[in-house]
């Protein structure tokens, strides 16, 4: 799953720092450095992650590309209005997913969801941060960002070991990005919960039908209300009615006995919010017993690239 490159720096130069950052901006990570007698040089050997291709020559992030006509114009609209150099590239995977393949993963049983917002004119090096990185506890992490440049992660993880690892390795990461972030109102570089999985729905006929099919996610926290808690979980705990839903994921929201989270994946053509979920994504309306004012859209919006564990292939 990687590529790999050595490069050569005379011993006298004093200053390396420039060709390591050249580097680690084309996504090369490095591995060590040897001393060449003969050549009077260092040799830096590095590597990446297969996704991030060497074309023509250049060093450049060359992901599958997914042709989305409306994100494309949503990323150039953005590129006006905030004077963000991004680019009009939608990242789809590092990896293509079958629905035989999906078969493969282990049933999630635990789910994290992590909000990030990069400060004005560093939204394309966050992007590049973020989408680049390995996750080796995660079975795959769904991610997209909104209007306001906020964006969502989502990792679907086996154990909650694997999640508490990974809360680990991303404190260690967001000290290497902090000068990218601004800090929500609390102080911190993100807004984030977790919880453990009640119900895992993958809807393989769909996965198959709609695999070329530009996708979007939704992320809902649901508060209940106290009277209808068993009734609304009974619904809740099923599969998703609406035809173009690709996975539903039902979580408890961090220790509440009353309040969840909703985990849908969709068509872009067929992006459903909260009050779609709500009225017509369930095998009954729960509008009426549910407490709208408290509960929350956390993300409605495309997928802009998901991360697959090679270790379940």
């Amino acid at each position: 799953m990687w590529d790999y490159k050595d490069t050569e720096l005379p011993l006298n130069i004093a200053d390396r720092s420039s060709h390591m950052k050249e580097m680690g901006g084309a996504g090369w990570e490095l591995v060590s450095v040897s001393p060449n007698p003969e050549k009077r040089c260092h040799v830096f050997f590095w590597k990446r992650p297969q996704s991030l291709d060497i074309k023509n020559g250049k060093d450049s992030l060359q992901p599958r590309v997914n042709k989305l006509e409306d994100q494309n114009l949503q990323l150039e609209a953005r590129r006006v209005n905030t004077n963000d150099p991004i680019s009009a590239i939608t990242y789809k995977s590092n990896r293509k997913i079958s629905d035989h393949e999906y078969k493969k993963f282990p049933d999630p049983q635990v789910v994290m969801i992590v909000k990030y917002r990069p400060k004005e004119g560093c939204f394309d090096q966050f992007r590049t941060e973020l989408y680049t990185r390995e996750y080796p506890n995660v079975i795959t992490r769904h991610m997209g960002f909104n209007k306001k440049n906020e964006f969502v992660c989502v990792s679907f993880m086996e154990s909650i070991d694997a999640a508490l690892d990974l809360e680990g390795v991303g404190t260690s990461w967001l000290d290497s990005v902090d000068h990218l972030l601004i800090k929500y109102p609390n102080g911190s570089r993100t807004e984030s919960f977790s919880g453990p999985v009640w119900g895992w729905f993958p809807n393989y006929q769909n996965l198959s039908r709609f695999s070329a099919e530009a996708k979007a996610f939704t992320v809902l926290v649901i508060k209940m209300k106290d009277s209808f808690i068993q009734e609304v979980k009974d619904i809740a705990l099923q599969p998703s009615i609406l035809p173009s839903n690709l996975f539903s994921c039902t979580a408890q929201y961090k220790d509440t006995d009353d309040t969840y989270i909703y985990i849908g994946m969709d068509t872009v053509e067929n992006k459903q919010d909260a009050n779609t979920y709500y009225s017509s994504g369930c095998s009954k309306p729960i509008t009426s017993l549910i407490v709208p004012e408290k509960s929350l859209e956390f993300f409605s919006d495309a997928e802009d690239f998901v991360w697959v564990n090679s270790k379940y292939f």
